[in-house]
């Protein structure tokens, strides 16, 4: 496997070649069949300066799975000079194969700040990717704005008619604006057991306040997940609990599984199947208690390496004790993710969907009957950080109709966050 993955690290070093880099890359070449001397003899003849003496030195080390003189080496070489952008690529990755995944992480993330190359980006964001299923730990740190046009999804309506007569909605069961701020940390704890197979221990706590204390709440959550993967398949089952806090003394507790697999049908077609079943607990409002089961099922099609594609159905039923908040869901959902030059991402997400209640509405003759849908819109740029935080910007609009007048109610909100993997 290494010298397959030096290979890389030589394409690496001749990624931005001029007609004297021809030279380069056949040095590169002799270093990785382990004809040294006669790579060195072809180096010497370039008149070489100090960096490129260092690097060259790392990439021998390396090629001889010497990867931490190699690392000092490159290390040598970008103090001598900062710009040396063969020297940053060849330490990201010499960092990564030695497992220092934070460091090799750092020097990715710096190389798609500052490398144009959009060819090498993508490559960047590929072993970016490869140190996030490897990392054994991490933590992450996040801080979001929340503006909303109805933080509580209270009804325009003002009255409910009823089979005693026509009653007046309360202001608070009405629309109500305001700006929420969200502070939250997660991480994860991972164990490798075979090529194929390995445990993650995932948790997280997060709080959301406004000026309102009634709409405040607190979520934690822990989750264990046993995953398995092969060439074409990856499959998990974990087991979560999660607690929710919430001003309007609607606390509860849920204990669940879920299981999920994607299995790729092809080079650029991915299935993906998500079934969980939870059961939650209301201290106060126990009435609410009951079984939650869910079901997914979505197709996403890589159109080109910086443009997909999704589309998918779901259903979830739930049953709680009370008759007139049994349900039943479906809904459809599609969207499309860009990647464009210049590390700028977007992506867009339609979804329509209708929930069936069983039980006749309080003072009412019928089962509550709802439809909705929703747009939303992502939209962040990998090369922008400050100090590591990311900031990314999302947005929806979502309509929900229904038979029951508490439940007619439109909402914009947004979503301004900063994030951060440590």
């Amino acid at each position: 496997m290494l010298p397959v993955i030096f290979l890389a690290g030589g394409i690496f070093a001749s990624a931005t070649q001029t007609t004297a880099a021809v030279t380069d890359n056949e040095i590169s070449a002799l270093i990785s069949s382990g004809r040294i001397a006669q790579a060195r003899a072809e180096f010497e003849r370039s008149n070489p300066t100090q960096a490129q003496r260092l690097f060259f030195e790392g990439r021998v080390a390396k090629a001889r799975g010497a990867l931490k003189p190699a690392i000092g080496n490159f290390r040598q070489a970008l103090r001598l000079d900062p710009g040396y952008l063969n020297a940053r690529r060849e330490l990201a990755h010499t960092l990564m194969l030695d497992g220092q995944f934070s460091a090799a992480e750092y020097h990715f993330r710096e190389l798609l700040r500052i490398d144009k190359s959009t060819a090498m980006r993508a490559g960047y964001q590929r072993f970016l990717g490869t140190i996030a299923a490897r990392r054994p730990m991490g933590v992450s740190a996040e801080f979001a704005l929340l503006p909303s046009s109805n933080i509580n999804n209270g009804t325009t309506n003002t009255v409910f008619d009823t089979t005693t007569g026509r009653f007046t909605i309360d202001p608070g069961s009405r629309v109500v604006s305001g700006l929420g701020a969200r502070l939250g940390v997660s991480g994860y704890f991972r164990k490798q057991y075979s090529p194929q197979s390995r445990i993650t221990l995932n948790w997280g706590l997060s709080g959301t306040k406004y000026k309102n204390p009634t709409y405040n709440s607190a979520t934690g959550t822990l989750a264990l997940a046993y995953e398995h993967a092969n060439e074409r398949s990856r499959w998990s089952i974990t087991p979560h609990l999660r607690h929710s806090w919430r001003g309007d003394d609607g606390d509860n507790t849920a204990v669940g599984l879920v299981f999920s697999l994607d299995r790729r049908l092809s080079v650029k077609n991915t299935l993906s199947i998500s079934l969980g079943r939870e059961r939650r607990f209301y201290p106060v409002q126990s009435y609410r208690d009951g079984p939650v089961t869910t079901a997914t099922f979505s197709l996403s099609h890589q159109l080109s390496p910086a443009l997909s594609v999704w589309a998918g159905v779901g259903g979830e039923t739930g049953r709680p004790v009370a008759d007139h908040l049994k349900y039943g869901a479906v809904r459809v959902f599609a969207g499309v993710a860009r990647a464009w030059e210049g590390g700028l991402n977007t992506r867009f997400s339609l979804e329509l969907g209708r929930r069936d209640f069983v039980g006749d509405y309080p003072l009412t003759t019928s089962p509550r009957k709802d439809s909705y849908y929703s747009l939303s819109a992502t939209v962040f740029n990998s090369r922008v950080s400050y100090r590591g935080f990311t900031p990314r910007l999302s947005c929806s609009y979502s309509k929900n109709s229904s038979n029951v007048a508490f439940y007619d109610f439109d909402s914009t909100d947004c979503q301004l966050g900063l994030t951060r993997q440590f």
